[in-house]
């Protein structure tokens, strides 16, 4: 969508009869669309959702609206799996914390290419004696 609106400003400021007065509320739209992200970001942020929560008895997920997704205690934890995935633009660790029971596996992402939250999982998991 921003790069749209990019290609439409450069067309307006090479042309300006090519963009009949559609620049305002173009940009009021893409104004509104990255204030309402950011807002929800900083909303959610500040009210605790989207968390990974590392406790010394285990590891609880929550969701977008801050409630308990899912949770595994360290005794039940089998295994970890870290994905690590880097880009020009976006890194994130996608971890997966396989369960001894039949339950599928917990998941997060770790926004970052050097993720603190991964370092203290991994020790967190080591100290409890679930990983090796």
């Amino acid at each position: 969508m921003l790069l749209a609106w990019i290609a439409m400003l450069v067309t307006t400021v090479v042309n300006p009869s090519a963009v009949d007065d559609n620049a305002v509320p173009t940009t009021a739209v893409v104004v509104a669309v990255y204030a309402l992200k950011f807002g929800w970001r900083r909303l959610t942020a500040r009210l605790g959702a989207n968390r990974c929560y590392l406790c010394t008895d285990g590891v609880a997920v929550s969701n977008r609206f801050g409630r308990v997704r899912d949770s595994v205690a360290w005794s039940e934890v089998t295994g970890v799996q870290q994905t690590v995935i880097v880009g020009h633009v976006v890194a994130g660790h996608r971890i997966e914390i396989f369960r001894s029971s039949s339950a599928a596996p917990l998941w997060f992402v770790a926004p970052g290419a050097k993720s603190a939250l991964v370092q203290a999982l991994l020790q967190e998991g080591r100290r409890s004696g679930a990983l090796q």
